[in-house]
């Protein structure tokens, strides 16, 4: 006996150090160690189970089987340390195949001992080997007690195990662990091995969880949504509120997956009006990006009896551009709501669908939906409704006659530019006489023509007489507006100046005395504002001209005498396309707070500029917007939002006086005409900081220097301080200049873009502004743009001379190339 266990124990030592010269002789040792049989130890054998050979685990896998003692489970954990993984995997498959009696207790005895190596060593065996119903308490143990990504290992060989009541109890309090990974990993086992009776919490972590998991949260929610119905539709609609556009869409997909979509929709805008605007609004243009799934339901939704859903459907009825929405949105024309008529002649011009004509023309005769017919006529531009138009410009009313005249401008139709210049020169009001002459001016150029006796009637509306009663100067400021001025200047001794594109040009007529100067502008002060010019010999203000606008008016006095200069402000506030600020500062209006700078020299627009962004906010929003300005210049009127517009002298007595206040008037929005003294800046930054977004204006040539001017405006003590508020709450700086416009006398506005991203952030908080100029040129994904960049777009649009934008450039000799060697030769003696 002796010496057969002699020659076995040869032919393991042989084949632990693979001391055979063929397979042959390989498997003679192995028959030799096969044929031992119960005079071997698993020490002797378990060793082969992690060698590649495939001859050597089977003979291990044979002896082992006669062996399955509680001594084999220790030798396999023992010799697992330091094994690759592979071979590891294959071992404990074996190991686990083996049904070596109490394996389970004896592992977790293992465990428990407390040693490294072998608490190591445990676990990797459990983590090779193939999950089964008797290893699921050991893992379980090692998922709750182990970190990192372990325990994320753990529970993923867990997960291919079919749920019992107590795993299904486990993985719902891991739905709700502090580890993201393990959370997500719970609820994506919940949602597909348990749904039904998983939805509460599912709903609740919907919000949380990434876009890979929320997809197997969606299928879950999908799939019991049927069953569920309403119940899981009420259930899920709170989170329509949500900022992350992520969760309303998933949402919606849900939703969109239940039988009843009609109530599912009715329900989800009966759910919409109880939102605050803006989270509203979020919630109505997370289903615009369903439109094809959801024409149907809008559809059946636009008969509906109750007005408020008819009203809440056409809000965004008007992103599915398909017949079915035309047709069920004609009828509306006629419904028994103003607001419902309204919004359906809105939906039906943004649609463009020739077939809603007909009823278009029919809603004319509507006194309270007229204005929304004549421009979805506008819009739509079709033929047809020509004559009908024509016949409402001998309306009597002179708002109506305007926006028809701003109706027949889209028109490619080869009269439309004779009917406007009959206009211009026949109709009794000049108001509506020179908007007509500045749209016939517009259609010739996109005609690539000339408006037949322009200088004829410009000149008739520059002598145009003012009523009985109404003071002088309104003649001149409507004359200044008709012709396409800016501004109008009345200086002692010369006649009155206006101002085109760049261009002072004199009005022939007779130069101005001292005392009529004095006499045209007395005439429309009131008597405190006259007392206050002559206590300060300078006045700020704004006049209004009945249906020919707002002009800002600036008075002084010099050595001559009373001299005035008058600015004219565009009838209607301007939108950001008008002004041609880049399509992405839109994002502007869904920011709920932050700080947003408008920069500038004196002269740039930067009123304007600030205009469209408060009409941005007033048409895509539902907010308090208050607005402190010297003077009041644009006066807003009710869109979307509430706009109350306080004028600095008049009904404040200064700018932090009015913000200080304007912190207690519940405000969402805050916009500051002048951010001029510190204490302004510090309020704006508070305002910011607790929830108000907070436009303003600001002198300063580049976004960059309007940076340090904000910082250096306060003492070296404050500025650390200034600048981590500032780059807490900065959103965007927007620098601009104007330009001469290539080949007219007009001007064309060139914007420079600042994003407060975090990089950017770093840099004011770090002192390092100096790098900022560096971060827009490589911000340029990020929405920035350099000066330089904008005057590249405006060259390739044709909107600027090559000469132009080389005397803008920040960096000349990258405009070099496009100029004339003339050009620049006459540049160096300048």
């Amino acid at each position: 006996m002796a010496l057969f266990q002699s020659d076995a124990r040869e032919a393991l030592r042989r084949l632990a150090k693979g001391a055979f010269a063929s397979s042959a002789e390989r498997n003679e040792a192995l028959q030799a160690v096969v044929s031992a049989g119960s005079e071997l130890r698993a020490r002797d054998v378990v060793w082969m189970l992690f060698r590649p050979d495939r001859a050597l685990r089977d003979a291990a896998v044979t002896l082992l089987g006669r062996m399955r003692t509680p001594e084999t489970v220790d030798v396999f954990v023992a010799e697992c340390a330091g094994k690759p993984e592979a071979a590891l995997r294959a071992a404990a498959g074996v190991l686990i195949g083996l049904g070596i009696p109490g394996l389970e207790g004896r592992l977790a005895q293992l465990l428990a001992a407390g040693e490294a190596a072998t608490h190591d060593a445990v676990r990797q065996l459990l983590l090779a080997a193939p999950p089964s119903r008797a290893l699921e308490p050991l893992l379980w143990q090692l998922a709750v007690s182990a970190r990192g990504t372990d325990r994320t290992a753990f529970l993923d060989r867990l997960a291919t195990l079919e749920l019992s009541p107590t795993a299904v109890n486990r993985w719902r309090a891991l739905a709700r662990d502090e580890e993201r990974a393990v959370r997500e990993k719970a609820l994506a086992v919940l949602a597909e091995g348990d749904p039904d009776a998983s939805v509460d919490l599912i709903v609740d972590e919907l919000p949380r969880s990434s876009y890979a998991t929320q997809q197997h949260l969606i299928g879950a929610l999908t799939r019991v949504a049927e069953g569920r119905g309403i119940e899981l539709a009420d259930r899920l609609l709170p989170l329509m509120a949500s900022g992350d556009a992520q969760t309303r869409s998933a949402v919606l997909k849900i939703l969109l997956a239940m039988g009843n979509r009609a109530e599912v929709v009715r329900r989800y805008l009966a759910f919409s009006k109880t939102l605050a605007g803006w989270a509203r609004d979020r919630a109505l243009e997370s289903m615009k990006a369903f439109g094809a799934e959801l024409v149907e339901p809008a559809v059946e939704l636009l008969r509906d009896p109750d007005r408020d859903v008819r009203a809440a459907i056409l809000a965004v009825a008007g992103a599915f551009p398909d017949p079915r929405v035309v047709a069920a949105a004609i009828p509306l024309l006629k419904d028994p709501d103003w607001w419902v008529r309204i919004l359906a002649a809105d939906i039906l011009g943004g649609l463009g669908d020739p077939r809603a004509v007909p009823a278009l023309v029919e809603a004319l005769t509507d006194p309270e939906s007229r204005w929304a017919a004549v421009e979805a006529l506008g819009r739509i531009g079709d033929p047809r409704s020509l004559q009908a138009l024509a016949q409402a410009l001998k309306d009597p009313s002179a708002e109506v006659r305007i926006e028809v005249l701003l109706a027949l401008r889209n028109f490619r139709h080869p009269k439309i530019l004779e009917v406007l210049q009959r206009v211009a020169s026949s109709d009794p009001d000049r108001f509506v006489r020179g908007r007509a002459l500045e749209l016939a001016e517009e259609v010739a150029r996109r005609e690539h023509t000339d408006v037949a006796e322009a200088d004829r009637l410009r000149a008739e509306a520059l002598k145009a007489q003012p009523s009985a009663g109404e003071p002088a100067l309104n003649a001149l400021l409507v004359a200044t507006r008709n012709q396409g001025a800016s501004d109008l200047h009345l200086t002692v001794g010369e006649p009155p100046i206006v101002r085109l594109a760049r261009e002072l040009v004199t009005i022939k007529a007779e130069p101005l005395t001292a005392a009529s100067t004095e006499q045209l502008v007395r005439e429309i002060l009131s008597p405190e504002q006259w007392q206050r010019l002559e206590r300060e010999w300078q006045l700020d203000f704004c006049h209004y001209v009945p249906r020919a606008g707002r002009y800002r008016g600036n008075v002084f006095s010099d050595q001559k005498g009373v001299n005035a200069v008058f600015r004219v402000i565009p009838e209607q506030p301007p939108t950001i396309a008008e002004i041609g600020l880049p399509p992405h500062l839109a994002e502007i209006a869904t920011y709920h707070q932050g700080l947003v700078i408008v920069c500038g020299p004196s002269g740039s627009g930067k009123s304007t500029t600030l205009a469209a962004l408060v009409n941005l906010f007033n048409e895509t929003r539902h907010d308090h917007v208050v607005t402190l300005e010297d003077p009041v210049e644009f006066v807003h009127p009710f869109k979307s939002c509430l706009v109350n517009q306080r004028e600095v002298g008049t009904h404040t007595r200064s700018y932090a006086r009015a913000l200080r206040a304007a912190l207690r008037e519940d405000p969402d929005v805050i916009v500051i005409g002048d951010l001029r003294d510190n204490e302004s800046v510090a309020l704006a930054l508070t305002a910011a900081e607790t929830g108000h977004i907070v436009l303003g204006t600001l002198n300063s040539t580049s976004a960059p220097k309007a940076i340090d001017r904000l910082i250096t405006s306060f003492s070296v003590e404050e500025q650390p301080q200034i600048r981590a508020a500032l780059a807490e709450s900065l959103k965007f700086v927007i620098a601009q200049r104007l330009l001469p416009a290539r080949g007219e006398r007009r001007l064309v506005a060139c914007f420079e873009v600042l994003k407060a991203t975090m990089s950017v952030a770093n840099l004011i908080r770090d002192e390092k502004t100096f790098q900022i100029p560096s971060a827009m040129q490589t911000g340029k994904a990020a929405g920035m743009q350099t000066l330089d960049d904008a005057l590249r777009e405006l060259l390739r649009q044709g909107r600027v001379s090559p000469e132009t934008a080389y005397l803008a450039a920040e960096s000349k000799k990258e405009f070099e190339s496009l100029v004339s060697g003339e050009f620049l030769e006459s540049q160096v003696f300048l």
